[in-house]
């Protein structure tokens, strides 16, 4: 098999399509890092003020919004490999499309894997693996520790 050879504006799209993932990446690693740290802080706040033991459940609010962003954001970045993947494989082709595909910056939406292709699904990324525990797990102990807040400050 030999190497593909590409161009100077090949490079460059590649280059850009690399970047805007990186970026998506690192925008779903920092939804991460902000709700673990809202909610160290909504615990730091509310075991102090003990007249405020349901507003626990106030910290539900910021874990439901970053669980939201962290799977748009991560629906961009699949939609971004599918479409850099999608351009490898009309490069390799030398397709009429070709062409075209080198000034497309929009993201590619596929609702299934599709593996021949090796293209990714990005619809509903919300439930995959890798953001659902985070986020559940979280949920679940913010209502454990509100109830045992309530229980025991009574």
């Amino acid at each position: 098999m030999e190497k593909p050879i590409y161009t100077d504006d090949e490079r460059l799209y590649l280059q850009m399509m690399q970047a805007n993932i990186e970026r998506m990446s690192s925008n779903s690693a920092n939804c991460k890092t902000w709700v673990l740290s809202l909610i160290t802080g909504f615990f730091a706040l509310l075991t102090v003020i003990k007249a405020l033991s349901w507003w626990f459940l106030l910290t539900l609010v910021p874990i439901v919004m970053f669980w939201y962003l962290d799977g748009y954001f991560l629906s961009i970045e699949r939609g971004m490999r599918n479409r850099q993947r999608d351009f490898l494989n009309k490069q390799t082709e030398a397709n009429d499309d070709y062409c075209q595909a080198l000034y497309n910056f929009a993201k590619m939406e596929s609702s299934v894997d599709d593996k021949e292709k090796g293209l990714v699904k990005t619809t509903n990324c919300r439930f995959t693996k890798s953001i659902w525990p985070f986020y559940v797990v979280f949920s679940v102990l913010i209502v454990i520790a509100t109830i045992a807040i309530c229980l025991l400050g009574r």
